[in-house]
């Protein structure tokens, strides 16, 4: 489910752009990125489970093939059963893309299969395409950009920016990634209700040997304030593994939950042989931090 792929002509030129970037002087502009500490979610990003906001409902849906096709994620794996039998039968649910769209549909049941709890949702007429939805729950939308709808300059820039704030993160022990090139995967752009810009990227390093090719992936989340202008990292994930089941991560979709309007974003964790869901959630002290994730689904 690497949902996020890039054409190779359009990635080695934002990759020689970011290298040439890099070795020259930095200047001060809209998109400049301040130096980075070391960012304080590596321990978070151990540790599968946390607490899920009830404000978004009592499940989350997931497109699945198809627009009528739903995953339907119970928050607690433990609970499942329970929470899955307290929807109502139909339930309307509201659907979010990822671009800010907005439509509504029926779920008149759930299906367990083999573990995996999908639903067929009806509307008239029928659901368009769509990234994830909500029983109930007090959510907004929050529109994405994605790299695609970014004008290329500014793309490129953003390609330095998420280069140097990664490049402050800590390599593995063994320092096996230390200086090795990034390659940009996905980015996405987005505003808080204030007006602050955020951008969330991916990012990985490979070392290509015979046997065993390991990689290294990285999620940056940066900021900077209305009256600023650098980037400042305030998130950050990085995972090292074989090619075939590192964790690599996408985003789905991001909101405003509850009646504080929290901002939030939703991931898709997928480790090659089995998917999980994520919720970011940002914090009063203008962090983002890792607030749930899904128990992992081999559907």
């Amino acid at each position: 489910m690497k949902s996020f792929r890039r054409h190779w002509g359009l990635a080695a030129a934002l990759l020689a752009l970011a290298c040439e970037r890099a070795n020259t002087p930095a200047r001060t502009d809209s998109i400049a990125a301040k130096p980075a500490t070391p960012a304080d979610s590596a321990a978070a990003a151990a540790s599968p489970g946390g607490s899920w906001n009830p404000a978004a409902g009592p499940v989350l849906l997931v497109a699945s093939g198809s627009p009528a096709q739903a995953f339907v994620v119970a928050p607690d794996s433990g609970t499942a059963t329970a929470e899955l039998a307290a929807i109502p039968h139909p339930a309307s649910v509201t659907l979010f893309g990822r671009g800010g769209t907005v439509q509504t549909a029926d779920l008149p049941a759930v299906q367990d299969t083999a573990g995996c709890t999908t639903a067929t949702l009806s509307a008239a007429p029928p659901p368009r395409a769509w990234s994830v939805g909500f029983i109930g729950g007090v959510v907004a939308p929050l529109p994405l950009d994605s790299i695609e709808a970014i004008a290329p300059a500014d793309s490129a820039a953003l390609v330095v920016v998420l280069n140097r704030l990664a490049s402050a993160l800590p390599n593995d022990s063994a320092g096996r990634f230390a200086g090795l090139p990034f390659v940009v995967k996905s980015i996405w752009r987005f505003s808080l209700p204030s007006g602050t810009p955020v951008v969330i990227g991916t990012l990985t390093r490979q070392i290509n040997q015979e046997a065993t090719p390991l990689q290294e992936h990285t999620l940056v989340v940066a900021e900077h304030a209305a009256k600023d202008t650098t980037f400042a990292m305030t998130y950050s994930e990085r995972s090292y593994g074989e090619e075939e089941t590192i964790e690599s991560r996408d985003v789905l979709a991001a909101a405003l939950i509850g009646p504080g309007r929290v901002p939030s974003v939703f991931l898709t964790r997928d480790y090659g042989d089995a998917v999980a869901y994520g919720l970011l959630e940002r914090g009063d002290d203008g962090r983002w931090h890792r607030r749930w994730t899904s128990a992992r689904r081999h559907c």
